[in-house]
């Protein structure tokens, strides 16, 4: 059976219970007796083991199945929660994850067997738990074997529940004639264990695989019963096969959650009741089966993992709503388009072409709408790593998350992980001091590190804040100084800003040694590309024995923006509205000149500028205005003026990547399609500065 339809869900999902997971083990650690917490990590611990399990995944079946038992003894009041049981745990935690990385980029799970943690948690359950009946095979075991589980039979045939069946007419016709074709006739009980809550899907798997050994003839309840959850955890069959007893038993119990499956050659019993009327007909079971088997078949493209976004009805509702007046203005069109011209004509086609820009507007917010997702999804992750880095830097520490519920572009939530985790690791290594020098400090003994995420404006600010030492500017110049990254003179000139954003270059730090959470340089230089990257900027602020502040601001969206869009030497371009300060008549006279840089006074700041047609090697002017139109464009707290020819207004653009074949300057930041069809390039305000 191909499930590769199935991959994609499955991974979404996986990716759900591991976060719940990792939160409620957290919970767990400072809450070791609180029972609803480990019945919620059993459960979910189960789910991945079915759902491991129905994918064929039966390494991450198999950890997940030893997951669930430790649970279930915890559950049961016979074993305890120790902190050494918490870490295995999330080893074992760490382990799925390894998995469904692999299972993202291969569509299989790998050949790691994890036996080192299947043994710690074997022998954590044999250690506290002496009482406790030995484990029974990994699942992964009972499918490998070639006898699925016995089964005593009782002497009333209890467990023989096909024993009872009635027959029709036809099933009576097929046993008989199967056997004078020398083919083998089973009855099977199949059960279900009782904690599986897919029943219907492992009893649809039982039919599947059957139905490449053999035929199913009979079926007490019905196939419709069974698809539709109406059984109990038990169902009988009866089975016409050319294979062995043996060989269809296993094709039974290789189904994951399968309890047990008595099976025996089947005699029509002298006391058999035979119907005519009460079953279904072999037409309609053909029918039944060639549209089982139809929907089964059905191939998929391999997944392209975390490309999903979950989508609220009711936005789906207004979207459906646009697109329907979408419809209705494009009518409209036609229908002026047919009418004769005129003034009438006209002013109809002014009135559809208004219709129509606001539907596109209040189109455009519905999609952005749904392209939104909270940053919670990437930022639970970090409690964990918090608890990691605490056990590993031997320092006390914890997290306090806000503002989770803010929404991003999926686009921006899926590039910021890294960032952040960058500065929380910063924060958690060299902000926070260690417990005992904090104490001789008079602070808290566990340090605390805050992320804290808000809208403002167009913009999402998020703050990464520690209570820790601050950063020592000095300490900055001396390493940038070893590193030649500054001269002596340079570090004396420099503000205690302009030191502080010397942690952000390349291959920059102060860590005295390496370790591996720290001290190769990578990191902060990272951060600030890679939101500089998403249109966004950071900046840091400080104070030596209170601690240190990230600030990071992003857009909304990188979609569709507004742009001011100007034109130099008869091209346009378009620069984005929300880096743009304001916009400036310079008299030629009044630019000066520092270090041989062109620069402006505007109202007591000095500015640097910048003429585009310069930078985009445009042909020289015969003769220089006397005037410039200067556009005050920032980053942060730093600001510089872009010279340009004219101004054209403010407008929303949809921006389009130029793609890997263009090679260009990083000042161009993609490209827009106006209204004529003419292309505008993007000016990357950012990269100026």
């Amino acid at each position: 059976m191909d499930l590769s339809q199935y991959l994609e869900i499955f991974i979404d999902e996986t990716t759900e219970h591991l976060q719940n997971l990792n939160e409620q083990v957290l919970v767990l650690e400072s809450e070791p007796d609180n029972i609803d917490t480990v019945n919620e990590i059993f459960r979910a611990a189960h789910s991945l083991k079915g759902m491991a399990g129905t994918m064929g995944f039966k390494r991450m079946q198999r950890l997940t199945h030893d997951m669930e038992n430790v649970f279930s003894t915890i559950r049961d009041g016979k074993m305890s929660v120790t902190p050494d049981l918490v870490d295995v745990v999330f080893k074992c935690l760490d382990a799925i994850e390894e998995y469904l990385e692999c299972i993202k980029e291969t569509s299989d799970e790998g050949e790691n067997d994890n036996e080192e943690i299947i043994g710690i948690l074997n022998a954590c359950l044999n250690a506290d738990n002496s009482s406790v009946p030995a484990k029974e095979p990994a699942l992964s075991e009972k499918a490998a074997s070639d006898v699925s589980v016995d089964v005593e039979v009782s002497a009333d045939g209890d467990k023989r529940k096909f024993l009872h069946i009635d027959i029709a007419d036809f099933e009576k016709n097929a046993i008989t004639e199967a056997k004078k074709k020398n083919m083998n006739v089973f009855g099977a009980t199949v059960y279900i264990d009782e904690n599986c809550i897919l029943k219907a899907a492992r009893a649809f798997l039982v039919f599947k695989g059957l139905e490449d050994v053999g035929e199913v003839i009979k079926s007490v309840p019905t196939v419709q019963d069974i698809e539709d959850e109406k059984f109990e955890f038990d169902f009988s069959l009866l089975i016409i096969s050319e294979k062995s007893l043996e060989e269809v038993k296993k094709v039974i119990s290789n189904v994951s959650e399968i309890k047990e499956a008595v099976i025996e050659p089947y005699d029509i019993p002298s006391d058999a009741k035979v119907v005519s009327s009460v079953q279904e007909s072999e037409e309609k079971k053909e029918e039944k089966k060639e549209e089982v088997k139809k929907n089964t078949t059905k191939t998929a493209a391999k997944p392209v993992a975390n490309r999903s976004v979950r989508v609220d009805l009711d936005k789906l509702d207004v979207l459906m709503n646009l697109v329907s007046e979408l419809i209705i203005a494009k009518n409209g069109l036609v229908s002026v388009s047919n009418q004769d011209e005129g003034k009438t004509s006209m002013q109809s086609f002014n009135e559809q072409i208004e219709y129509l820009e606001r539907i596109t507007t209040n189109l455009h917010e519905s999609v952005m709408k749904v392209r939104m997702v909270p940053i919670e999804s990437v930022v639970n992750r970090f409690p964990r790593m918090i608890r990691d880095l605490s056990k590993k830097l031997g320092k006390e520490m914890e997290l306090i998350m806000t503002g989770e519920d803010t929404e991003l572009d999926r686009t921006v939530v899926d590039e910021i992980g890294d960032p952040l985790m960058h500065m929380l690791r910063n924060s958690a290594d060299h902000g926070l001091e260690p417990t005992i020098e904090r104490l001789k400090l008079g602070k808290p003994q566990v340090g605390t590190i805050k992320l804290n995420a808000y809208q403002d404006g167009n913009n999402v600010t998020i703050e990464v804040e520690d209570d820790g030492a601050g950063i020592d500017v000095e300490k900055v110049k001396a390493a940038a100084i070893k590193k030649g990254h500054i001269t002596e003179e340079q570090a004396e000139m420099m503000s205690e800003k302009e030191a502080v954003d010397l942690l952000f270059r390349p291959a920059f730090s102060t860590a005295e040694k390496i370790s591996d959470v720290s001290g190769r340089g990578v990191g902060l230089d990272v951060v600030k590309n890679k939101i500089e990257g998403l249109g966004g900027d950071v900046e840091v602020t400080t104070k030596l024995g209170e601690g240190t502040k990230f600030t990071v601001r992003l857009p909304l969206t990188l979609a569709i923006i507004q742009a001011l869009m100007v034109e130099v030497h008869n091209e346009k371009y378009a620069i984005p509205l929300n880096s743009i300060v304001t916009i400036e008549d310079v008299m030629v006279s009044d630019i000066k000149y520092v270090q041989q840089k062109e620069v402006i006074n505007l109202r007591g700041t000095v500015i640097p500028i910048v003429r585009l047609d310069e930078m985009l090697d445009c042909p020289e002017r015969e003769e220089e205005p006397e005037n410039l139109i200067v556009v005050i464009v920032k980053k942060g707290d730093k600001q510089t003026g872009l010279v340009v020819d004219n101004l054209l207004g403010q407008q929303e653009i949809v921006i389009k990547p130029l793609g890997k074949y263009i090679n260009i300057h990083r000042m161009i930041s993609g490209a827009t399609i106006l209204g004529d069809g003419e292309v505008a390039l993007i000016i990357d305000s950012n990269s100026l500065v």
